[in-house]
């Protein structure tokens, strides 16, 4: 069902006087395409609230027992897609330069290409990237590589399930807790 189909659902339901919940995986605010949806129940004057989510990052970081800020390692995060819909490119520089936490949303297919264009914007090539599919789901996986490995093809990202997020930077470096994370569950 495309985006525009959806809100003409939503209207025309809405409109017949009934609850209509538009649940989402993860939080709707963050590529979600909340805001799309918000404008166009706005534009035809049907109210609405908005019960917020775990986002695909937070969610992997709690998973993967990784912060995704950390004082002295990371000081901020980015959330950014992998891919922009009108075919422009991220300012990756830019996104270097700030030293945060990359999560990249959407996009799997563009993640070696990814890693190519960070290194050329002055990403270290050994930063390690964690390649996130089905977070907080059966069948979830996790990989753990660099920059320069995920760049050059050693990780073929193609046979990772989706939907996938990729977390970049030194906050995902080998976990320091995992072993604790399973002590903790096993003593509840």
């Amino acid at each position: 069902m495309t985006q525009d189909e959806i809100n003409i659902v939503l209207v025309r339901e809405a409109s017949q006087g009934g609850l209509i919940v538009r649940l989402k995986g993860g939080d709707p605010g963050v590529f979600g395409r909340l805001g799309e949806e918000m404008d166009h129940l706005a534009a035809h004057g049907i109210n609405f609230e908005v019960v917020p989510g775990v986002t695909a990052a937070t969610a992997a970081g709690a998973d993967a027992t990784f912060p995704l800020t950390h004082r002295g390692i990371a000081a901020s995060v980015t959330f950014l897609t992998g891919h922009c819909a009108d075919g422009t490119d991220q300012n990756w520089k830019a996104h270097v330069d700030t030293g945060a936490t990359l999560c990249l949303y959407m996009g799997a297919k563009a993640l070696p290409s990814v890693a190519v264009k960070l290194i050329a914007a002055g990403a270290q090539a050994d930063l390690p990237i964690r390649l996130l599919s089905k977070v907080s789901q059966d069948g979830s996986s996790d990989v753990l590589t660099t920059l320069t490995d995920l760049a050059s093809g050693k990780v073929d990202v193609s046979v990772l399930p989706t939907p996938l997020i990729a977390v970049v930077g030194a906050v995902v470096a080998p976990p320091r807790h995992a072993g604790l994370m399973g002590r903790i569950a096993a003593l509840a």
